[in-house]
């Protein structure tokens, strides 16, 4: 019986780029040089990682990109840059990519990546968080709604300390370190978070905390 289809695929033509990928993510990864390469069906659960100085990367504004990011079953886009910029990481994130970041960051970080798109949520860098943040206080400003200021019932007083920590961009380190707990402690708190407010990400998190709906 053949083994399954890689659910990881890597999309660069940088072979360095791929060998710190491998030896970052750990898990069989199936390496495309190619974008048109990923038209063809995923198989479910896919995530692909996709190097922006890929050689003749489509626009977003192609159709091929529609294509993949609509796709049945939706794959998870990781978009990575070795020159990250918000301007970059706030297209990517429209056109709707899971999340974006700095395509030689160390193995921790592109771990944490995976992890956090794999379970289904948006991740993106801290300086990100803060201007999406930003953008979207902008809009509320010209179309003022009443702020929810019990977003924090039902939560225990622990819980909404990481979680106030969380939806202003601190890692799970830094709240670990912060509240004088463990990394495994801080992920159990943002499930029970996520769980009792109905949310699935860091993002939606932020705008609950601070009052953007």
């Amino acid at each position: 019986m053949s083994a399954a289809p890689p659910k990881t695929l890597l999309l660069s033509q940088d072979a360095g780029l791929l060998g710190h990928w491998r030896a970052a993510l750990g898990r069989t990864t199936l390496a495309l040089r190619q974008f048109d390469a990923l038209l063809d069906p995923l198989q479910p659960g896919t995530t692909v990682w996709i190097d922006h100085s890929l050689p003749q990367l489509p626009a977003w504004s192609d159709p091929r990109w529609k294509r993949l990011l609509q796709a049945a079953p939706e794959p998870r886009i990781v978009y990575a840059s070795s020159n990250p910029h918000n301007a970059q990481g706030m297209a990517a994130l429209d056109a709707g990519c899971a999340a974006y970041c700095h395509a030689f960051a160390d193995a921790k970080t592109l771990r944490q990546v995976r992890d956090v798109v794999a379970s289904g949520q948006v991740w993106i860098g801290r300086e990100l968080m803060h201007q999406l943040l930003n953008r979207t206080q902008i809009a509320l400003a010209r179309a003022p709604q009443a702020a929810d200021t019990n977003w924090a019932i039902g939560l225990t007083q622990r819980e909404r300390q990481v979680a106030v920590l969380a939806a202003n961009g601190a890692s799970n380190q830094a709240i670990a370190t912060d509240c004088g707990i463990s990394e495994r402690t801080v992920k159990a708190h943002l499930t029970a978070v996520f769980e009792k407010l109905n949310l699935t990400d860091r993002l939606q998190l932020a705008l609950r905390v601070h009052g953007i709906h």
